[in-house]
């Protein structure tokens, strides 16, 4: 047998390649140990941790909204969103088409909705779907072996209860969108949150939001829960009283249904608004879901522009109802006295032009008291000629507040315009355009030419003729209250006053004789603002026809219909003002719907003037 030669087998060297090896893989298998517990530690403790504990962030409620009288006008009500967690989802772009064959989405709708979720933590939930039917809910709980990843979660979400009641007032909610997500006003806000975007809703977000809660919930390793860690609740918004009277705004909205206008009635006393109503409306519930481009057209077209406030944003030639400012500021002037009569034959000839009266025939021999309940405009393009462009400007801007903002604080307002020499210095480039000529002051006497005001400034500055010469700055919020009951904000009793008209209160009163004429006396113009007489309810106002271009018809003038009201005349309590587009006379179209909103303030079972036909016997302005 032969014998074996140790030396060549040379056993050593492979004693230390084995070794050489095994410390190498040992070497390798620390330093993956290495690079999991320490470079990735913590991205697999929070996997880890995710796949058992999933934190679910709780919406609040938003905070609840009432009328003056303690009405609900908005609520919450719980609906169903749909969520994916992308992570339990092996192939989420396949879930995301079986969800949308399921639910009769387009897929790739739905994948672009997911994609713009990018600042969501994993395993964090992402909207997919918001307020889906029961019916959908019981096809996709049907189908869920199909739909790795998919959650349906119930949520509170907005219930506007009477529909399109006072919409321009409450406004309406949306999801959070991506500029918004980048302002320091939203911060701490997350994709898929609902936010106010109008009216109320969005001037008050930081309180009627609340503070959401999260709750951690134990799952499988498919995402089934199967038990629960901890909860914090949430914490439901500030409750917000508005001073609005649902009766009277409900009344607002129906003269408004079908037409292009604006109502405001405002508590000449304290400034607390009492109806705001602008037509034509919208029901904010269409927001609470996925709105339909065809719905969004339709709110954004330009002719209807269904969500402008036009109390706030519609800036307009106020008409004869702006001779009320122009009277005041000429007997304050000293330019004519009350007794004072001037004569209308039906037009006033200033150099080359004739300016007429909307009486072709002429009113005759007027005083200011007739001048008024008439509403000459003869009478006014003198009174006009008198004072000066200048001087009709201090008192509409700096002393009725007309030409600026009324700061309501319920989002954007137009300032409208009152014109003056220095404006047209400013505003205008050519140096033969920038001279303000005598004949350019005579249809601002009569609020026409670049004279253009809201209809609230009109209110504000009527009830600061009627309520002793106080400026009153309006208000829509009379009380805040906290989930606990705290109130946090309370409507002072006291108005805010913003300023004082420096008027002789005889003045005043000779203004508040003829708006009471107006209505009262046989040759006024506003008769149908009056309220039956057995309820002693006196009304004061005016009456206005501007003439503008219709919409429809372009160069045609299709006159704007102004009222301008208060009552009772002895003791006022109320301003209401109205405009419709387009309408007609002011005395035939607009009187009516102002008696008709008294009416329903006074608790007067006379409602519905407003939709009896012209039948022509009243004056035409």
């Amino acid at each position: 047998m032969p014998s074996l030669d140790r030396s060549s087998l040379n056993i050593t060297f492979r004693i230390w390649v084995a070794l050489g090896v095994s410390f190498f893989c040992l070497f390798v298998l620390i330093l993956r140990l290495w690079y999991l517990q320490i470079i990735k530690g913590e991205y697999f403790r929070d996997r880890s941790e995710n796949n058992r504990l999933r934190t679910i962030y709780l919406p609040s409620p938003r905070g609840l909204i009432f009328d003056r009288n303690g009405e609900l006008l908005v609520r919450n009500r719980p609906s169903f969103n749909v969520d994916l967690v992308v992570e339990d989802s092996p192939d989420p772009k396949k879930t995301i088409e079986n969800l949308a064959e399921i639910v009769g989405e387009d897929s790739q709708v739905l994948q672009e909705r997911l994609s713009k979720q990018t600042k969501r933590r994993r395993f964090e939930p992402k909207l997919l779907l918001r307020d889906i039917s029961r019916d959908t809910v019981g096809r996709i709980s049907a189908q869920r072996h199909r739909l790795p990843g998919v959650i349906v979660s119930v949520v509170p979400t907005r219930e506007y209860v009477h529909g399109g009641l006072a919409s321009h007032v409450v406004g309406y909610i949306r999801e959070i969108n991506q500029d918004q997500l980048k302002s320091q006003t939203y911060r701490g806000y997350r994709m898929g949150d609902d936010v106010g975007h109008y009216g109320v809703e969005a001037t008050l977000e930081r309180y009627l939001r609340g503070e959401r809660g999260s709750q951690a919930v134990i799952v499988n390793a498919i995402g089934n829960k199967i038990g629960e860690a901890f909860f914090q609740p949430e914490i439901p918004g500030t409750n917000v009283t508005l001073t609005i009277d649902k009766k009277v705004q409900s009344t607002a909205d129906k003269l408004l249904e079908g037409k292009r206008g604006a109502i405001v009635a405002l508590d000449a006393q304290t400034g607390d608004i009492i109806a705001m109503s602008s037509g034509p409306r919208f029901d904010p519930n269409m927001f609470t879901s996925e709105i339909s481009k065809e719905d969004w057209s339709d709110l954004t077209n330009s002719k209807e522009d269904k969500l402008s406030n036009r109390v706030l944003q519609g800036a307009y030639p106020p008409g004869s109802v702006f001779k009320i400012f122009v009277a005041a500021a000429a007997l304050s002037e000293g330019v004519v006295t009350p007794s004072e009569r001037m004569t209308c034959s039906g037009a006033l000839q200033f150099g080359k032009r004739s300016f007429r009266c909307h009486k072709h025939s002429g009113h005759g021999a007027v005083d200011l008291f007739e001048s008024i309940v008439q509403s000459c405009d003869v009478y006014f393009y003198t009174v006009g000629q008198r004072l000066g462009v200048d001087r009709i400007y201090h008192y509409a801007h700096d002393i009725f507040g007309f030409g600026e903002s009324t700061d309501l604080g319920l989002g954007e307002e137009v300032p409208g315009l009152i014109p003056s020499t220095k404006w047209k210095q400013t505003y205008f480039r050519e140096p033969e355009d920038k001279r303000w000529y005598p004949g350019e002051t005579l249809p601002v006497a009569i609020g026409q030419g670049a004279v253009t005001t809201t209809p609230l400034q009109v209110a504000r500055a009527l009830a600061a003729v009627v309520n002793g010469g106080r400026l009153l700055k309006p208000r829509i919020v009379r009380q805040l209250v906290a989930s606990d009951g705290r109130v946090i904000q309370q409507a002072s009793e006291q108005p805010e006053v913003v300023g004082t008209v420096d008027i002789e209160p005889w003045i005043l009163d000779k203004v508040k004789q003829a708006m009471v004429g107006v209505v009262e006396d046989k040759r006024g113009t506003g008769h149908r603002a009056a309220l039956p007489k057995e309820r002693g309810i006196s009304v004061g106002g005016k009456t206005g026809t501007a003439q503008v271009a219709s919409r429809e018809s372009g160069s045609k003038r299709d006159d704007h219909a102004w009222f301008a009201g208060y009552a009772p005349a002895d003791k006022p309590r109320v301003v209401v003002v109205a405009i419709l587009e387009n309408a007609g006379h002011g005395g035939a179209v607009a009187a009516p719907v102002v008696h008709d909103v008294m009416a329903s303030y006074f608790g007067v079972d006379d409602v519905g003037v407003a939709t009896v036909a012209d039948d022509g016997a009243l004056p035409e302005d």
